[in-house]
């Protein structure tokens, strides 16, 4: 077992039981929210569903996507979830009000992700990032805050890239151990 699935396992199941839903034989849900569809950072939680490590812990893991860590923030406000997975500038949220606490990380550096060009592009080096836009999934998204800091850091100003949101792809709706993909 690789040690990132490990951690995520550990993690899911230590909020698990902290809050008393595995006290019992009967199956609880854990109402976990994950901050965009589809990230490798979260396809640990995916496989565990799948492969039934929270159930033979009597956990019944229920999924949400959002379209950004700030739909997630609110839904936790509403306490519509126990747990969160969403990225670094999710904290600022904390700092802003949000009822949340941030337990754990999921790395350091991101290297999961990548700056893509056209292969026409005259865009082949940090430098070459100067007075252009780059589009990014949401704002206050972790793509969006590495963005901003490339521009900063090379001292640039906040307009040195132009950043443009896209808007996250749609979010699925709730899912239970039950309806998990099973292309694993």
């Amino acid at each position: 077992m690789r040690p990132g699935f490990r951690f995520w396992t550990a993690v899911v199941l230590a909020a698990a039981l902290s809050s008393g839903l595995a006290a019992d034989a009967t199956a609880e849900t854990l109402r976990v929210g994950k901050a965009v569809p589809e990230a490798f950072s979260f396809v640990p939680l995916d496989i565990g569903m799948h492969k039934g490590i929270f159930a033979k812990y009597g956990i019944e893991i229920e999924t949400s996507a959002f379209a950004g860590d700030a739909r997630m923030q609110q839904a936790m406000a509403s306490d519509s979830l126990d747990i969160a997975l969403g990225s670094g500038p999710a904290m600022a949220f904390i700092v802003k009000g949000s009822p949340v606490r941030a337990i754990a990380v999921l790395g350091n550096a991101p290297l999961l992700l990548t700056l893509v060009v056209r292969p026409d592009s005259a865009v082949n080096t940090v430098a070459g990032l100067n007075g252009r836009r780059v589009s990014v999934s949401t704002v206050g998204s972790l793509t969006y805050w590495l963005v901003g800091e490339t521009s900063r850091q090379k001292g640039w100003g906040p307009e040195g890239i132009v950043i443009t949101p896209m808007g996250a792809t749609s979010p699925r709706s709730r899912h239970s151990n039950a309806t998990t993909p099973t292309a694993w």
